[in-house]
């Protein structure tokens, strides 16, 4: 099978993408500079500095754990830093509770792009489609009422049962 060619805004986006994933780090560590120079890091360590003094600490994630250890040996690891979540003050629990409910709720919507655009004074109206009930779920508050479904434009026939 052949590879598909990219053009140059993809090549663009795919080579931004993979630079980010590379750089990406988790956690907070601390490392300090094992070597006698000033070392000048590829990107900002969580204080926001790039230049690290000779035998100076600083705090960065994971991506610097490969400049520790026999190969490049640039860095030497001091501890893991233990960052606990912070506590949701009282009352606020219910509000994130309603708020992540609500997010769900917006993301079950689906946006109707290749509709027109309507303008209104109170400004752009967005098309969207609501999740349809679907046909075999019932309402557990009402008794089932048996409908007949068919190709043609009826909106259904009760079947009455003699």
């Amino acid at each position: 099978m052949k590879a598909r060619k990219f053009n140059k805004y993809e090549r663009k986006e795919i080579r931004e993408r993979k630079l980010r994933n590379d750089m990406a780090g988790t956690g907070v560590y601390i490392y300090e500079n094992n070597t006698g120079g000033e070392l000048t890091l590829p990107k900002p360590t969580a204080s926001g500095q790039r230049k690290v003094g000779p035998r100076e600490r600083f705090q960065g994630d994971s991506y610097y754990k490969q400049w520790v250890g026999p190969p490049n040996n640039l860095l030497r690891f001091i501890e893991a830093v233990v960052v606990s979540p912070l506590p949701v003050p009282e009352g606020m629990g219910e509000r994130l509770l309603q708020l992540d409910e609500a997010i769900k709720m917006r993301e079950q919507r689906k946006l109707i792009l290749d509709q027109p655009d309507t303008i209104t004074q109170e400004g752009k109206i967005e098309h969207i489609i609501e999740p349809q009930q679907k046909i075999n779920e019932v309402n557990p508050n009402q008794k089932p009422v048996d409908t007949l479904l068919t190709e043609e434009p009826l909106d259904g026939v009760e079947i009455i049962l003699s």
